[in-house]
């Protein structure tokens, strides 16, 4: 953004595409708090209007999932789950899952649908996608409150889990999802405006990416080769580290979350400079 030189000029700013590669305009996003809490509100909004059940699905979603994920590989694969009851287990995984995701196929959008404002008006792109990730909570929320609820019905009928300090690294679990959700839309946000059909092949990757994550299965079920790999994908760490915060069973190392931190900062990264380039000539593309 460059200031007039002169007075006689009648603009008092000018927005132009020319900024360094990488540069987060973070006064502006401040500045723009409003506008975010506006998007999540309509995003809320908007996610219930013309619904039956409405918030009930947050509910519902997660226990057929899991009431599916115990009948198929519970009882009849048998999947060993390391001493967590195989409800608990596989709920825990979808719930941090089902964020990522969410967080990931909300923001990898919102170049191609907010294309027609973004071209009329100037605001600081990174609020919708920061808006989407912040609306994104309160579905993990609610989510996570009913998962709560099962946790202590089988707490107090003496399950092998443990209710300790460990749940202090929760919000930065939650934190660590959100960023690579994030991080990962927003690359591919600023991939689709060129290729669009980029967005078919999402849903389909996304899936199994969620099968390699160890939701339906633990970490140490994996041969010890095989496990190192598995610990290069992010959500491994965060989805193995959520459970043994929880409920203090799985194979869990420290080394294993810092690799999973370093991972997402990468993505992170990538991610927010892909969309500061896609930026500057998105309006041609879209």
């Amino acid at each position: 953004m460059q200031h007039p030189t002169t007075p006689e000029q009648k603009w008092t700013a000018i927005v132009t595409p020319d900024k360094p590669l990488f540069s987060l305009p973070l006064r502006e996003i401040w500045q723009y708090r409003d506008l975010i809490y506006l998007n999540i509100h309509r995003d809320l909004v908007v996610a219930h209007r013309q619904t039956i059940m409405g918030p009930l699905w947050y509910f519902i979603q997660p226990l057929i999932s899991t009431v599916a994920y115990q009948f198929i590989f519970g009882n009849i694969v048998g999947v060993p789950t390391d001493k967590i009851p195989p409800f608990l287990f596989f709920m825990s995984g979808i719930l941090i899952w089902y964020y990522f995701s969410t967080c990931f196929s909300r923001t990898s959008t919102v170049l191609t649908a907010n294309g027609g404002l973004f071209t009329k008006v100037y605001f600081p792109r990174l609020t919708i996608p920061i808006s989407q990730v912040l609306s994104s909570i309160w579905q993990f929320l609610i989510q996570f409150g009913i998962f709560l609820f099962f946790y202590a019905f089988f707490l107090l009928r003496g399950a092998p889990i443990e209710f300790s300090y460990r749940i202090i690294i929760l919000p930065f679990l939650v934190l660590q999802t959100g960023l690579l959700g994030l991080g990962l839309g927003c690359w591919v946000a600023s991939l689709t405006t060129r290729f669009r059909d980029l967005q078919m092949a999402v849903p389909p990757l996304l899936q199994m990416w969620m099968y390699a994550s160890c939701i339906i299965f633990p970490l140490s079920m994996a041969p010890p080769a095989i496990q190192n790999i598995l610990i290069l994908n992010p959500m491994v760490p965060i989805v193995e580290t959520f459970r043994f915060a929880l409920m203090g069973q799985g194979q869990v190392e420290i080394w294993h979350w810092l690799v999973s931190v370093f991972v997402t900062l990468v993505i992170l990264v990538v991610g927010l400079i892909s969309f500061n380039r896609a930026e500057k000539t998105m309006a041609d593309t879209i």
